[in-house]
């Protein structure tokens, strides 16, 4: 029997009724399936190995020693060295001076150097060779490989009296040389420690090295005129020296240096008692604008010693 019209629009929208919350069920099961899926997905990345990133922590990379943590892989890049102030009492007298320092001094404490005394003119300090650039010359010299790295002692003589009543001379020998090699890095070896000055300190460099020639192997006179009645002494000192132990000697003086008589019979003695030494007359006079001038000379002279220890 045919189903009348308003019958028939009445079933389907009967039907359309209950599809909609079928529908609507497979829809949300559908939706949770996707997301059960999406989930173990995600847990299935998160089990996988982590990738490499540029902010990983310290935990996630090997640790490798710093420069600090191993002094063997540390690299001193210093090209300045340093200038130390010492002191030392002996039975009530104070001995001072001053003291440079190789850059990178200390850096590896199985590295020792060679040691250089310089010794300051008339009324002056251990300031003098300071304030002439000795400290700017051994750097230079030192950065360039012309010269090994080396210690420079100053000492601070503490009186103008005269000989033989001043013992400058045998403070330095018998406190302040012992005192240097126990307290810093040193060759304590007599071909590792020369001694020089100028003006007056070249006066004493001459006398303690000839008289201490098992100390020192090096000795360096700047414009030095000798104390009174010391080239006199020139022959029975070397005299006394074994030929195969004289030191090395440097001498050198400005041309109009009042001085350079003086000098020039101290170069005699030496050619008459066939002692090797070098000699340089430079023109100049007497005064710190000379031996400035000159620092690179001495240095390189007194470092040609030490060619061993040159890289």
């Amino acid at each position: 029997m045919p189903v009348k019209p308003n019958r028939l629009i009445t079933l389907i929208w009967l039907g359309l009724m209950i599809s909609l919350p079928l529908s609507a069920c497979d829809g949300l099961q559908t939706s949770r399936e996707i997301s059960a899926s999406q989930t173990a997905q995600k847990e299935s990345i998160n089990t996988a190995a982590p990738a490499t990133t540029d902010t990983q922590t310290t935990s996630d990379i090997p640790a490798s020693p710093s420069p600090s943590q191993d002094p063997q892989s540390r690299v001193c890049e210093d090209r300045s060295g340093s200038i130390d102030r010492y002191q030392i009492v002996r039975n009530g007298v104070e001995l001072s001076g001053a003291i440079y320092l190789p850059p990178c001094y200390g850096l590896d404490p199985e590295l020792r150097f060679p040691t250089l005394y310089l010794l300051h003119g008339a009324t002056e300090t251990d300031q003098q060779w300071v304030n002439l650039g000795i400290t700017e010359a051994a750097d230079r010299l030192i950065a360039d490989s012309t010269i090994p790295p080396l210690i420079i002692i100053m000492p601070l003589e503490l009186t103008w009296v005269t000989l033989p009543e001043n013992p400058f001379g045998d403070y330095l020998v018998a406190d302040t040389v012992p005192w240097v090699d126990q307290e810093y890095l040193t060759l304590p070896d007599r071909e590792y420690r020369a001694i020089g000055g100028l003006s007056r300190g070249g006066n004493w460099a001459v006398r303690i090295g000839l008289l201490h020639w098992g100390m020192f192997g090096s000795i360096g006179a700047h414009s030095t005129p000798l104390f009174y009645g010391d080239l006199h002494r020139l022959p029975g000192w070397i005299e006394g020296i074994p030929t195969s132990r004289l030191p090395r000697i440097y001498l050198d003086i400005g041309e109009d240096d009042n001085n350079l008589k003086a000098t020039e019979e101290f170069v005699e003695i030496l050619s008459e008692l066939d002692v090797s030494y070098s000699w340089i007359l430079n023109p100049g006079l007497h005064e710190d604008i000379y031996w400035s001038a000159h620092l690179d000379d001495y240095m390189l002279w007194y470092g040609s010693g030490w060619n061993d220890l040159v890289d």
